[in-house]
This record gives structure tokens, C-alpha cells and sequence, in this order.
């Protein structure tokens, strides 16, 4: 019966190894003369139908190699090709590449047992110089239990509850890692699919590089890491005081785990389902579903779901979740959906989704979504809503709305700015601009304000002052039928020019002073001579400012030119003029008395027709 057993078993590790390797014992044949390495790994990829992944710091992959084999399996090929240094594993269609140019022996000392209890004592080696191997790790991937040899390489394991065949793996890096079969005798039950082997890529010490996971992580889950690499396996639950003390021991940190429970705080590899720390949680690669802890979430990885810290939550990778922290959310790569953070949010790169906060949020990517804070940072483009209690800074192009406070800041600008200070784009606007002060310097949309500046306007100014740089800005100094001197300047563009007005009359019993807006446009005729459509409002001011009189002009200038710098103008107007004043006062006179060319119902209104005359100073 023992011996049929054994058999029994035999033929179990003879499939599982059968599997494991199916991809590295396919047979290739190659016939390459001095190509470079990357070129021969992808024509091997090609014709096994796999996908090797390696770093390739380590990997020579610009060296030069030739090969010239006939039905040669993959491993085989491999060993050839980089000359016995590395070692391979397979994860599913990839196969890892893992430098490994030297070999370990496992020396069993004492192996006694039954399924309840089983010891496992023994001695790591370097099968070159017979020298013992400090911080080798041992482990067995099914039942989640680890030991980590000695100074003289010795190791000393317990395993319980043994329902399948012991594989004890030894691993240590830049050492082949080599499995031992114990054939204990055991009622083999189905192997259970939460503790199923898995390989993750990335760069899994990340987390450990962190001021936290260095000061949290412990030396023995650091050489786990460091030995076993991406090779981890699944569990359903886990159990963990502080790091040091958990369910998994030293192996935690190779476990990803549907479910963990942490007092105080945990390490583990990842979570596909919930985990609750009280105090923190570490996760050196992904977690999705559901992430809570009292004080903070460490992740190395990506996270899908949600993920609530009570201090902050720093991912290396990517977040598609909620994220909500009290003080501080950082996502090293790329963000989608929901991030409140009470005072700071970070994403490196793009946000597709709501970004909330009391301070700040920096995005070094685009921004896809919308976006609250007291200062809103932006290293590409947006495509949403930001709303800033400062400010705005976008360095690329704003495409959506910025609301700053105080001012938005961009590169170009083709959606809506609207500050209650200024406005800043540093090149092409072609949306539109609302503040106090606008600056655009390539205007080709609108600016509302009270100071419109650009550098080129080839938009639109609407404000009291205008000024394009290298735009429309002109002096115009002439007479007109209600007062003797008038001086304007127009700025902007030919499509619409803004107009503050000026003009007096000095003489005893007809003296008055105006000012006021007005609006322009230059349509040209000839390459000399343009006409020039204005409509305008001024306020008339007649002795006292108690009462608001207010004189409207369209007035139809053509304009000719003389030269460069000047031009002479004159053309009718059609005036409308409103007042309550019926009094003189002192040398003032009264405007509705000077001009009556037709009336209005409304004896507060007259109207006449009118003319204009003068030169403009280009």
C-alpha cells in the first residue's frame, strides 16, 4: 500500500512538472548568425508562442550571439544562449528570465513527520565551494510557511495539516532556485485555489524604498523579497498584529490575500478582496476591491475599488477607485474616479475623474474631469472644470473651465477663464477670458475686463482699457458738434476695438466735460481708406454730479489715410441724450438745449443728428 503511494504521488509531481515546464520544453529550431540578443529573444517568443519577461539592466541584450540548433527545447536554448548565468521560470505564458549564475544544494539532516506534524531540518550550500548560505530562503508554496537560514545555512521547518505532497523550494538571490520533493505519506485531497502560485512584474521593493515601508517592513520579509521575487502565492485570509507578527510570518510579504484583517498594521503582497487595518496597511503590489486604514495605505502596486486612510494613501501605480484620505492622497502613475483629499493631492500623471481638496492638487499629467482646491496644479492639459479659491496653473492648454479666485495661469487656452483677478495665457487664447485683468499673448477669442493686454489680438477686447502690443491702438484728436476738443483711444483689433473717449468745451455758458466707452470696428475698403462704425456712451457732466446725463453716439467716420502714422476722419453721427438736469449751473451748459433735431415721448430724451471731424494718430 506504501509503495502504491509513492507511485501515486510520483505520478502527481511527474504532471505538475510536466505543466510547469510546457512551455520551456518546446522544441525550436534557430539558425541566426551575429544577431543582438533582444532580436533572437523576440524570434523565440515568436515561435513558441510565449512571452519572456526579464530586466533588461542585467540581461545583455545588445550583445551579439549566434546559434544554430535543430529541435532544441526552449530551455535548452536559453542555457545556450546566455551561457548557464540565468535561471527560468514560467507564470502563465510568460516565461522569467532570472539572473542566476550560481547554484545552492539543499542538504536534508532530518525529514520525519505524519499530516498532522512534519519536521523538516536541513543545511543550504553553494555546490561549488560547500560554504554554507546565510538568509536562503525556504519555503513551501502550498502551505504558506517559510524559514530563513542561519549564519552556518542551517534551517529548521514545521509543517502541519499536510493535505498534498510537500515541494520545499529553496531561493536566494542570484542562485538558481533548486525544489526538493518530500513524498510524506499523506490522503491527498484536491489542491485548494486559494493558495495557487502567480508571478507579478514590476519593481517589487518600491514600497520598501519608502521611508515608511523601509522603517515597517522587517529584515526577514526584506530577504524574502529579495530571494523570491515576483513568484508569490494566494490565500484567503489573513491575521496580523504588527508586520513582525501575522498569519504568514516572514511570507507575508508574498501572499496576496482576499481578505486581511490588521490590528496595528500589516505587510502583504497585494489584496484582491478587503483588508482592515486599524493602524496601516502595506501592500507591495495591487489591491483592489476594498482598502481601509485607520492611519495610512502604502500600496507598490496598482488599486481598483476603494481605498479610505485616515491620514493619506500613497499608490506607487495606478488608482481606479475612491480614494479619500483626511490630509494627503498620492498616485504615482495615473488616476481615475474619486480622489478627496483634506488638504493635498498628487497624481504624476493623467486624472480622469473628480479631484477634491481643501489645499492643494498637482496633476503631472492631463486633467479629464474636474478639479477643486485652494490651488489647482497642472503640468499638461485640461479637459474639464477646475475651480480654484487661489488660483489655476495649467502649463499646457486649457480646453474646459477654469474658476480662479485669484488668477488662472496656462500655456493656451480654448475653453473659458474666469478670474475674479486676472487672467494669464502665455501664448494662443482663443476661448474666453473674464477678470479684472486679462493677458493672452496670441489673442484669438474673447477677453471681458477691465485691462485687456495682448501681445497679437486678432480676437476680441472688451474692457475699459485695450492694448495690443502688436495689435490695434490708435489716437484719434477732433471736434464734433456738441464739444470743441475730444481725444480717444482705441485698442484691440480691426474686428472690434475698445474706445475711452474724452472731450470738453471751454467756451462761458455752453461748458461741459464727457467721457465715456465705446466700441469699434475697421472695415476696409481700399488698401487708404477704411470706415469705421462706432457706437459709444458717455457721461456729460453739466456743473453737477447729482445728476446722470448720459449722451449715446453711433457715429459712421470713414477714415483716409496720409501716411504711416496718420490719417484724417469725419462722418455723420446720431446722437441720443438722456438727462433730468433742466437747470443751468454757473458757466455750464445745457446739452438737450444746444441740439433738438427730433423728440421723444419721454421728455428726458432728445436726439439730433450729428458730425465729426479730426485726425488719428496710428
Amino acid at each position: 500500500m506504501r509503495t502504491l503511494k509513492i507511485i501515486v504521488l510520483f505520478l502527481l509531481f511527474s504532471n505538475s512538472l510536466v505543466k510547469a515546464q510546457s512551455i520551456l520544453s518546446r522544441n525550436i529550431s534557430l539558425n541566426i548568425d551575429q544577431q543582438k540578443l533582444d532580436s533572437v529573444l523576440a524570434t523565440i517568443e515568436e515561435k513558441g508562442g510565449f512571452r519572456f519577461s526579464y530586466n533588461s539592466n542585467i540581461l545583455p541584450v545588445d550583445s551579439l550571439v549566434s546559434i544554430h540548433e535543430n529541435n532544441l527545447n526552449i530551455a535548452e536554448t536559453l542555457d545556450k544562449l546566455l551561457k548557464h548565468r540565468f535561471e527560468y521560470r514560467q507564470s502563465g505564458n510568460f516565461v522569467i528570465i532570472r539572473y542566476a549564475p550560481l547554484e545552492l544544494v539543499l542538504l536534508v539532516n532530518e525529514s520525519v513527520g505524519n499530516p498532522e506534524l512534519y519536521t523538516i531540518t536541513g543545511q543550504v550550500i553553494d555546490k561549488q565551494t560547500n560554504k554554507p548560505i546565510q538568509d536562503a530562503s525556504i519555503y513551501e508554496k502550498n502551505l504558506l510557511v517559510s524559514e530563513i537560514s542561519d549564519g552556518n545555512g542551517y534551517f529548521s521547518m514545521r509543517l502541519k495539516d499536510i493535505t498534498q505532497p510537500i515541494s520545499l523550494t529553496v531561493s536566494k538571490e542570484n542562485y538558481k532556485s533548486t525544489i526538493t520533493h518530500f513524498l510524506a505519506e499523506v490522503n491527498i485531497t484536491p489542491k485548494k485555489e486559494s493558495t495557487s502560485e502567480q508571478f507579478i512584474t514590476g519593481n517589487l521593493d518600491d514600497v520598501e524604498k519608502t521611508w515608511l515601508g523601509n522603517a515597517l517592513v522587517t529584515a526577514q520579509q526584506k530577504i524574502q523579497s529579495i530571494n523570491i521575487g515576483g513568484f508569490i502565492s494566494k490565500a484567503p485570509f489573513q491575521f496580523s498584529l504588527i508586520p513582525r507578527l501575522n498569519s504568514h510570518g516572514s511570507l507575508s510579504g508574498q501572499v496576496v490575500n482576499k481578505f486581511s484583517l490588521n490590528v496595528v498594521g500589516a505587510y502583504s503582497a497585494g489584496v484582491d478582496g478587503a483588508e482592515i487595518g486599524f493602524g496601516f496597511n502595506i501592500d507591495k503590489s495591487d489591491v483592489q476591491y476594498f482598502q481601509f486604514a485607520g492611519g495610512f495605505n502604502l500600496v507598490g502596486g496598482n488599486v481598483r475599488g476603494a481605498q479610505i486612510g485616515g491620514f493619506f494613501n500613497y499608490v506607487i501605480g495606478d488608482v481606479r477607485a475612491v480614494q479619500i484620505a483626511l490630509a494627503y492622497n498620492r498616485a504615482g502613475k495615473g488616476f481615475e474616479g474619486l480622489q478627496v483629499g483634506g488638504i493635498y493631492n498628487n497624481v504624476n500623471q493623467d486624472v480622469k475623474g473628480l479631484q477634491l481638496s481643501l489645499g492643494l492638487n498637482t496633476i503631472g499629467g492631463t486633467l479629464k474631469g474636474f478639479q477643486t482646491g485652494a490651488l489647482n496644479l497642472v503640468n499638461k492639459d485640461t479637459k474639464g472644470v477646475q475651480i480654484g479659491i487661489g488660483g489655476n496653473i495649467v502649463r499646457g492648454r486649457t480646453s474646459g473651465i477654469q474658476i480662479g479666485g485669484i488668477a488662472n495661469i496656462d500655456k493656451e487656452s480654448s475653453g473659458v477663464n474666469l478670474a475674479v483677478l486676472t487672467n494669464f495665457t502665455g501664448l494662443t487664447a482663443s476661448g474666453l477670458q473674464i477678470g479684472a485683468i486679462n493677458y493672452a499673448k496670441n489673442l484669438k477669442g474673447v477677453q471681458l475686463g477691465v485691462f485687456n493686454i495682448s501681445n497679437q489680438n486678432d480676437g476680441y477686447s472688451i474692457g475699459l482699457i485695450n492694448v495690443a502690443l502688436k495689435g490695434y491702438h490708435k489716437f484719434s484728436f477732433g471736434t464734433n458738434e456738441s464739444t470743441t476738443y475730444n481725444m480717444a483711444y482705441k485698442g484691440g483689433s480691426k474686428r472690434l476695438y475698445n474706445m475711452l473717449m474724452f472731450g470738453m468745451n471751454t467756451k462761458s455758458s455752453e461748458k461741459m466735460y464727457t467721457g465715456g466707452l465705446g466700441f469699434g470696428k475697421e472695415i476696409s475698403f481700399f488698401r487708404k481708406i477704411s470706415l469705421n462704425p462706432e457706437i459709444s456712451t458717455q457721461w456729460v457732466y453739466q456743473g453737477d454730479w447729482n445728476y446722470i446725463n448720459l449722451l449715446g453716439k453711433f457715429e459712421l467716420p470713414v477714415n483716409i489715410r496720409l501716411n504711416k502714422w496718420l490719417a484724417i476722419q469725419g462722418g455723420p453721427s446720431v446722437n441720443v441724450y438722456h438727462t433730468k438736469q433742466n437747470t443751468k449751473i454757473g458757466d455750464f451748459g445745457l446739452l438737450q438745449e444746444k441740439h433738438r433735431d427730433f423728440t421723444f415721448k419721454d421728455p428726458r430724451y432728445t436726439g439730433w443728428i450729428g458730425w465729426n471731424v479730426g485726425l488719428v494718430v496710428l
